[in-house]
């Protein structure tokens, strides 16, 4: 059950933790009063699969599980799981060799039925299967019922119950290697398994339809709705498919698009791109990080789709419904954040609602959408569910098929803040949906952007640096996060949107401390100052105005290298050299004009930069 921490609040968790009935370690051959004489408390709990399955095995012998009831089995959470085929289980062998013992006659050894498991241990072999086997009650059992016990299949059919043992038969040592098959497989099929427990649990705190969150758009906004097959789903990812933990993610995120009928495109890295396809994923070569967005922003243009692009470590998407607190305190915000209703959605319907809103607003209308940047929104809960001017987080947006805003290819982290940036320059504005959260991974999780990180963050600055240079006055460093920044776009003649500055966690801090109310603002009569207009000097710090334009400077570079770069700049806007920038060759290598150069060519005299005319 993947999906179980995301699906369910923690104050009411469905598997329910406790030992199960304890289970008998025994070996092929021998009595059954001799095994059960060599039983050993285990202690184990299993997960919500095999407890399931567990009372349903009970079940079928007249049996009630020994005092663990799962909040789905009555009323039909036992027959979810009783209704999949032996062959939608983990245990059942990924491969069936010929001649096998078909999983459907699996017995031991004193003739007791095995049922095929919903779990499948991470060494055992592609023919090779796992099931598991009713006990029966001892002095040591509580209720009067026996227990289960894991079972090895051979594809003879023998059984046993130690790996060690089962390493005898088969005569060779058993590894991680041999149990990849079915680790995939035990990934993809819990991926499938806790989305269909957590649809049945619905709005008591389970998976929510789609229709429960587009009841909250007004008339107006309903009937801008898009379909589902409008939109191109995009999901960037990079050297995730060869470790369990990544192959689990990226199940997690593929089954929840599928789960709505849509099969998203995987913009994976080249090194990588086979690795994808062989989890049977629609993968295709994007390659670097902006590279791998820019290409999916081109393909989403061409179909005439929305693009939505995703991280591939997603697992559920949260709404928050509910009215604002009434001060700006601390307490009251998480008050509000806790009362207000929560639905748990799938990402198509999330996208589909973000779309209606941005279609639907005031002008200037939005070619951007996006979600809160925090995994909890108890803060925006003293301020408007939704915001114009401000961050859209790059691990899940959808962009308008007309757009034209691209990603700089010289960023290699913080991306999304220029994205953004680029989005509100050209179309005055944004949807971020404030209420809307992702239950994400951030910079813990192996590949994909985490690789681009530094322990020193040199990588981090330098990116940075690159956003300052570009959009001048609209980022401040982060009071508390090192290497980050705070967007405070400037709205209008010095104004500013009220940035995410109170965002340094996702929940409000405790205690009672009331934050001031933004006051009204006044106007005030100001003096205009009128600075001499000079072109910025050689060298100096750079600050560039996104509209200036590069002009002759009083030098000439010697190197026939800089010469060329220079020609392929003069009398370019400086934010147009950013979007596309011109190409070079120095040492035999195509290189491209970026922010070094730029800083290079100005500090030697080689250009200026003046205001555009007219």
């Amino acid at each position: 059950a993947i999906l179980a921490q995301a699906f369910w609040p923690k104050s009411r968790a469905p598997f329910r933790k406790g030992s199960l009935p304890q289970r008998l370690r025994y070996e092929a051959g021998g009595s059954e009063d001799h095994r059960e004489a060599e039983e050993v408390a285990a202690g184990h709990t299993r997960e919500s699969g095999d407890l399931a399955l567990g009372a349903s095995e009970q079940s079928e012998e007249g049996r009630r599980p020994d005092g663990h009831q799962h909040p789905l089995c009555d009323g039909g959470g036992v027959e979810v799981q009783r209704g999949d085929a032996d062959e939608e289980r983990a245990g059942f062998p990924t491969k069936l060799a010929k001649g096998c013992v078909h999983p459907r006659n699996w017995i031991t050894a004193m003739g007791v039925k095995i049922h095929v498991d919903y779990s499948r241990a991470a060494w055992l072999p592609d023919e090779w299967g796992q099931g598991v086997k009713q006990t029966q009650p001892t002095a040591k059992s509580t209720g009067g019922n026996g227990g289960i016990l894991t079972t090895y299949v051979a594809p003879d059919g023998k059984s046993f119950f130690h790996k060690s043992v089962a390493e005898q038969y088969a005569g060779r040592q058993f590894t991680a290697e041999d149990g990849w098959n079915g680790q995939v497989r035990l990934a993809k099929l819990q991926a499938r398994q806790g989305l269909r427990l957590a649809r049945q649990h619905g709005s008591s705190g389970g998976l929510d339809t789609d229709e429960a969150l587009f009841k909250l758009l007004q008339r107006s906004e309903r009937r801008n709705l898009p379909p589902k097959d409008a939109f191109h789903v995009c999901i960037v990812s990079a050297r995730r498919a060869t470790k369990l933990e990544g192959v689990r993610d990226i199940f997690t995120v593929e089954s929840q698009f599928l789960e709505s009928g849509i099969t998203p495109t995987w913009y994976v890295d080249e090194g990588s791109v086979q690795d994808y396809r062989k989890l049977g994923l629609t993968a295709v070569v994007g390659g670097k990080l902006c590279e791998a967005r820019n290409r999916a922003l081109r393909d989403a243009r061409t179909k005439g789709k929305i693009c939505v692009q995703c991280s591939d470590d997603i697992s559920c998407w949260e709404y928050r419904d509910g009215p604002n607190a009434k001060e700006r305190s601390d307490d009251a915000m998480n008050a509000a954040h806790n009362a207000a209703r929560r639905l748990i959605v799938l990402p198509i319907a999330a996208a589909r609602f973000i779309v209606a809103k941005m279609r639907s607003c005031a002008e200037p209308r939005p070619k951007l959408g996006g979600v809160y940047m925090l995994g909890s929104c108890a803060r925006t809960f003293a301020s408007d569910a939704f915001a114009r001017h401000h961050f859209i987080l790059g691990d899940f947006f959808v962009v308008e098929p007309d757009s034209t805003v691209k990603f700089d290819d010289n960023m290699k982290l913080k991306e999304d803040y220029d994205f953004t940036c680029g989005h509100i320059a050209a179309y005055g504005s944004i949807m971020r949906c404030n209420r809307m959260t992702l239950n994400v991974k951030h910079y813990s999780n192996t590949g994909g952007a985490v690789t681009n990180r530094d322990g020193k963050g040199e990588e981090e600055r330098r990116n940075i640096a690159i956003l300052q240079a570009k959009w001048p006055g609209m980022f401040r460093a982060h009071p508390k996060r090192k290497n980050e920044v705070i967007l405070a776009w400037k709205v209008g003649r010095g104004a500013r949107a009220d940035d995410d500055g109170d965002d340094d966690d996702g929940e409000a801090e405790g205690g009672s401390k009331k934050r001031p109310s933004r006051p009204t603002a006044t106007p005030t009569p100001t003096v205009k100052k009128v600075a001499a207009k000079r072109s910025p000097k050689p060298g100096e710090t750079l600050r560039l105005q996104f509209a200036k334009v590069v002009r002759q400077g009083p030098k000439h570079a010697k190197a026939s290298y800089i010469q060329a770069r220079v020609a392929k700049v003069m009398g370019r806007v400086v934010g147009s050299i950013f979007e596309e920038p011109p190409s070079y060759m120095r040492d035999g290598r195509a290189r491209k004009y970026g922010l070094a150069d730029l800083k290079y060519d100005l500090a030697g005299g080689y250009i200026v930069l003046q205001r555009a005319r007219g």
